[in-house]
């Protein structure tokens, strides 16, 4: 009896270790394999040269007519007609100040007042509101990001109204009586000290800049036809010449503007006449039409760009390291280490499925040495490979990146 109960505690501590022998064999195979996997997102990637560009318009520099403090009124890239005020002229810069100062107190009173008088809202779309300020408060946090501050502050308004907007259709009450009041007051003390000398109006139509770059009329996009490679490398040599500490800023004639670089042939064989461009200028990308290629030195090609939009950024660009786009890809990003073939020779990944491994084929619409972007199967081609056993790789699907012997239909932890 008491042999038989030593063998007992024997075959205990000897399952003990066969119990867990297994379950370390088991963490130490997925540890080895270090499963890694992931998410397969929509990705838009470009094929694209960078270039030295140079912006060229048709520009009309404003006469300051005497010394004062200038202020703008028209915002750059805004379209003016003639005899629209632009600019105004002060005695010295307090009262240019002052004048900023009001203007602003001014838009934020119109605000408040806006705001107050919307006591009762029908038919207000609430998720759609929360939306637009979910985005409005993210494109502002991204504004401070990059420093630019004075955005912050023109988004500040308009941000503030959707958030009443929002507290009075919840039936909220929001009462702006103590800050009307309160601007109303700063404005009534501001505006005696700040009267301008001066207001300019518009001698022409067009694109108004309150600022000088120096390269005014070194090119022009009346001479456009006529420029050449040679014409445009001098203007780029050249660097740009003083102007004037107080200056009423420039008029944009017409509509059309222009965009040149030298580009090698290898790029310049793939771009057609009249045919539709992307440029990225900047932080900017504008969509241009091909102008005109002409050759130029040997391996090198004058490109000219056209485009009609018009905004504040682009109104003050001209020499700069841009980008032609000359292609773009958009499908699902695979790492290249993702990337199997299965006992059939099919190309693929596999993913994820809670704790079951599955086989997801792709096509492949654009590839580097890092990553695929996959092209969006037709419905044909999904149920050709839905015959043959296979799927294809899906939005969000988790795709591993590492780990060993995977197989399809297989178990992990």
């Amino acid at each position: 009896m008491k042999q038989k109960g030593i063998l007992i505690k024997v075959l205990s501590v000897l399952a003990a270790f066969i119990i867990f022998g297994y379950f370390a064999v088991q963490i130490y195979e997925m540890i080895g394999r270090n499963y890694a996997t992931r998410t397969a997102y929509i990705q838009t990637v470009t094929d694209s040269v960078d270039a030295e560009m140079f912006v060229i318009r048709d520009e009309v520099i404003l006469d300051s007519g005497g010394s004062g403090v200038i202020v703008p009124i028209a915002v750059n890239g805004e379209r003016v007609s003639r005899g629209s005020e632009i600019a105004a002229s002060f005695p010295s810069e307090q009262s240019a100040e002052n004048y900023s100062l009001l203007r602003n107190l001014n838009k934020k009173l119109t605000a408040y007042k806006k705001i107050s008088s919307q006591l009762r809202l029908a038919n207000l779309d609430i998720d759609k509101l929360s939306d637009e300020i979910d985005a409005d408060f993210i494109s502002m946090l991204n504004m401070a990001y990059n420093n630019d501050y004075s955005s912050v502050a023109e988004s500040e308004l308009a941000f503030a109204e959707k958030l009443s907007r929002k507290q009075i259709s919840l039936g909220q009450t929001v009462d702006c009586s103590e800050a009307i009041a309160s601007l109303e007051s700063q404005i009534a003390s501001l505006s005696a000290s700040s009267t301008p000398s001066r207001i300019v109006a518009a001698e022409s139509a067009g694109y108004y800049v309150s600022n000088l770059d120096g390269y005014e009329g070194l090119l022009t996009a009346q001479g456009i036809d006529s420029l050449t490679a040679e014409s445009l490398q001098n203007a780029l040599d050249s660097g740009a010449k003083s102007v004037p500490e107080q200056s009423l800023g420039k008029i944009i004639s017409g509509y059309n503007w222009y965009v040149a670089c030298i580009i090698d042939n290898s790029v310049a064989s793939q771009l057609k006449t009249n045919g539709k461009c992307k440029l990225k200028l900047g932080d900017l990308t504008v969509e241009t039409s091909v102008y005109a290629v002409k050759p130029a030195t040997e391996g090198k090609n004058l490109a000219i760009f056209k485009c009609n939009l018009m905004n504040e950024q682009l109104a003050t660009l001209r020499r700069f390291s841009g980008s032609v786009i000359l292609n773009e890809y958009t499908g699902l990003r695979v790492s290249k280490d993702a990337v199997r073939v299965d006992k059939d020779g099919v190309t693929g990944v596999y993913v994820r499925l809670a704790n079951i491994v599955e086989f997801r084929v792709f096509d492949t619409l654009y590839s580097t040495d890092e990553y695929i972007i996959t092209d969006e199967p037709s419905d044909s081609d999904i149920l050709a490979m839905k015959k043959k056993g296979y799927q294809y790789l899906k939005l969000y699907d988790e795709v591993f990146v590492s780990g060993k012997d995977l197989k399809d239909g297989m178990v992990i932890g």
